[in-house]
């Protein structure tokens, strides 16, 4: 799959995504947005423009284990010029973008993915999920993002795997 058509997927799910997030970065869940039809799983949303011009998306926002406040919207969806799903990881600025962000499944050896552009919602690293990725993350319990603070810290969060194959499965419609 090409970097272009991921980048492409990635702008367009930013854009739906963005519409969400309230704030410089997501302060509170998104709240139900006109015309967007908003699914629960579990731990994860699935949300589906009415009008059905774009396709569905799966999202989640984590916590941060120290302050509890949102870190992390990762965001999946399937973009109509790949075979594939896409994923984008929104971080807040003041991220430390060099080292990239890890993303490992239960323990797994972490893959890691540059960042591409930070803009007023955060700073974001979109990645291709390969089947085999997206076959661990379904059978999986937990996945962790791993990045490096502003004072040079390492941040270990905890995404949920809970609701994922059963969210994948409906934006896959």
């Amino acid at each position: 799959m090409s970097q272009r058509l991921v980048q492409g997927f990635a702008v367009a799910m930013l854009a739906f995504s963005a519409a969400f997030a309230p704030g410089a970065f997501a302060q509170q869940q998104p709240s139900n947005a006109e015309n967007v039809d908003v699914e629960e799983f579990e731990d994860w949303q699935v949300r589906c423009p009415e009008n059905g011009e774009q396709r569905c998306e799966m999202t989640q926002l984590v916590n941060s284990p120290e302050s509890g406040e949102p870190i992390l919207r990762i965001v999946m969806g399937y973009p109509p010029e790949i075979d594939s799903a896409a994923m984008i990881l929104i971080l807040p600025l003041g991220t430390r973008l060099s080292p990239g962000v890890q993303f490992s499944v239960d323990g797994s050896e972490p893959e890691t993915f540059p960042f591409q552009i930070c803009l007023q919602q955060g700073c974001r690293a979109d990645f291709p999920v390969d089947d085999a990725l997206r076959n661990r993350m379904r059978s999986g319990s937990n996945a962790k993002v791993s990045l490096i603070g502003p004072r040079g810290e390492q941040i270990d969060l905890t995404v949920s795997l809970q609701g994922f194959t059963d969210a994948d499965n409906r934006i896959r419609r």
